[in-house]
């Protein structure tokens, strides 16, 4: 085995296993550095730096070539490199290296590591280390970043926003802190469940793909399914409880499309329906919303099972009612009202699902 405890940056760019694991290239690679990286190693900064000067490349899949690492990193290492004017301790090495990069890429994008948990993490991770240090990161640029957490999650950051976790990761939490918005996508654990916290909500999954904004400037913070399921808690609720013998904390529980918006004025959920749903079957590619006199209960059933929406609606009024149109190329409200004005009728979304006002089939 590579004696990767003594690695600096430099050595971790040119070995051929921390390449493909950074670039999903091999799956033995993917477990062995989760697996390393989830150590509380002395050098594992060095390895985060490394692993931030690759993912900030940005070099599309199909060009990740041994020549095209070697020029590009090559060229950063060496401005690193650099002799300078003072001498830097050795404990701000970090700090300049990553500067540096910043600079060199011209992106905005900085990572840094501070020694202790701030106090927003200690009260928010109680069971993490003291010791551990804190991995923030942040996008300053006009473009989403994408990052990857040490578990293999990933993030996408939207502009103006930054995630911080803990240095040991996924020991024994996976949990991050948000600001702004972000896209996530969880690798399944459930022993070790993941939690985000947004300012005043806590998302708890243990697999699945969402969003969060939570911007500082807005009473608003908005958690929307794309896959899987969530359950979305009230901070100040969880905390109250977190000492009590027998917490009972209920959550508002969220599949996909579904989205619940939590006003911190009022201190209430608001659960609906994502603004753009989108089809979540495996097969809905090649489902058709083309229809020629078919039963409205097979209408409705096709949009569920491809949304995975739940569509209320009284079946004994409309069990003889059946739709001649074409609902390809529509998006689901366009859908939902064609549907309803067939009817004669009206939708309404209510907590998270849709229902059918009609009373009959219309002429």
């Amino acid at each position: 085995m590579q004696a990767y405890q003594h690695y600096k940056a430099e050595d971790f760019l040119t070995d051929d296993s921390f390449i493909a694991w950074v670039y999903n290239r091999d799956a033995g690679a993917a477990a062995f550095w989760s697996d390393w990286m989830a150590q509380a190693l002395p050098n594992r900064a060095e390895a985060l730096l490394a692993k931030d000067i690759l993912e900030a490349l940005n070099i599309p899949a199909a060009a990740v070539t041994e020549a095209a690492l070697a020029d590009e990193t090559g060229q950063i290492l060496r401005r690193i490199r650099q002799p300078v004017h003072r001498k830097i301790p050795v404990y701000r090495r970090v700090w300049y290296v990553a500067a540096t990069l910043v600079l060199l890429l011209g992106a905005g994008w900085l990572v840094w590591r501070t020694p202790q948990k701030p106090l927003s993490l200690v009260s928010l991770l109680p069971t993490a280390p003291s010791s551990d240090g804190v991995v923030e990161q942040a996008n300053r640029t006009s473009k989403p970043v994408r990052v990857t957490l040490p578990d293999g999650s990933t993030v996408r950051l939207q502009p103006n926003s930054r995630i911080q976790h803990v240095a040991g990761f996924g020991q024994q939490v996976r949990a991050v802190v948000l600001t702004g918005e972000a896209f996530f996508d969880v690798v399944p654990n459930p022993k070790v469940p993941f939690l985000v916290y947004a300012r005043d909500v806590v998302t708890r999954v243990v697999g699945t793909s969402f969003t969060i904004k939570a911007y500082d400037e807005n009473p608003q913070v908005t958690v929307a399914v794309r896959t899987g399921r969530v359950t979305v808690y009230s901070r100040k609720e969880l905390e109250q409880q977190r000492n009590a013998a027998k917490p009972e904390v209920t959550g508002v529980v969220l599949t996909p499309n579904q989205q619940v918006v939590f006003n911190a004025k009022e201190e209430v959920f608001r659960k609906e329906l994502v603004e753009n749903p989108v089809f979540i079957a495996k097969n809905a590619a090649s489902v058709s919303f083309d229809f020629d006199d078919v039963p409205l209960a097979d209408v409705f059933r096709r949009i569920e099972e491809t949304y995975e929406i739940d569509i209320v609606y009284n079946e004994q009024l409309l069990q003889k009612c059946t739709l001649t149109a074409s609902l390809t190329g529509l998006s689901l409200y366009e859908q939902l009202r064609l549907i309803s004005k067939s009817l004669e009728g009206s939708y309404e979304v209510t907590d998270g699902k849709v229902l059918i006002l009609a009373t009959g089939c219309g002429e």
